[in-house]
């Protein structure tokens, strides 16, 4: 028989309910967050998730992989994340923008007829998550503060010599965007009845994690 302290029902009786309500953004417990509001910025609402490019060589068994990507990529993006997927640019606060630029398959061993016995597919995508609101490049690294610079964010706006007088908006570089590159692998074994549209299934599941991974909050 279990015995609960009252701490523990406490805890799981908020638990419960947020599943039961099926609260997205999350709850606190004892002042922490927790769900996707803690991951994840609360105040991006929409992200508009265009096909993929495909600028890799493709050969007949990897023909419109840049489509099982994009659609990976918007089923993870709305079964993890509060974000909705929207289909009109206009409506969006966010876009995600990518591009295959590589599909290789690997021969990992043969058999002794030369016959393959396990390989792996190779994806490489190229990823750039910018905000359409500010033209902020959302994916792009946080920036080291550099010395004798002084940051708006932290030392606040400059004083006016006269009180009076409202203070200009500071001047902002415009960020350029930097794709962050993804590599995801997908291992088939032909002699257990793995293909390559096993692997490439694979491949598209674990890419879908790794940009939606990219989306959660900057530490």
């Amino acid at each position: 028989m279990l015995i609960f302290s009252r701490r523990q029902l406490l805890v799981l009786g908020a638990a419960g309910a947020a599943v039961a309500t099926g609260c997205q953004n999350g709850f606190k417990i004892f002042g922490y967050q927790v769900g996707t509001g803690a991951l994840y910025d609360p105040n991006i609402k929409t992200v508009y998730v265009p096909l993929f490019n495909n600028r890799a060589f493709q050969t007949t068994p990897y023909r419109g992989f840049e489509v099982d990507v994009t659609q990976a990529v918007v089923r993870e993006i709305g079964k993890t994340t509060a974000f909705r997927v929207t289909s009109d640019v206009e409506k969006a606060d966010t876009e995600l923008l990518g591009n295959i630029v590589m599909i290789q398959k690997v021969l990992l061993n043969v058999n002794q007829n030369n016959l393959t016995r396990e390989a792996e597919v190779q994806v490489q995508v190229d990823v750039v998550w910018r905000d359409l609101r500010d033209g902020t490049i959302l994916s792009n690294p946080r920036r080291a503060p550099q010395p004798g610079v002084p940051n708006p964010q932290l030392d606040g706006p400059p004083i006016p010599f006269d009180p009076n007088v409202p203070v200009a908006p500071g001047m902002r570089d415009r960020d350029l965007p930097v794709p962050v590159r993804l590599l995801a692998t997908g291992r088939f074994l032909p002699e257990l009845g793995e293909t390559n549209v096993s692997a490439s299934k694979r491949v598209h599941d674990k890419i879908a994690v790794q940009i939606v991974s990219l989306m959660e909050k900057k530490w």
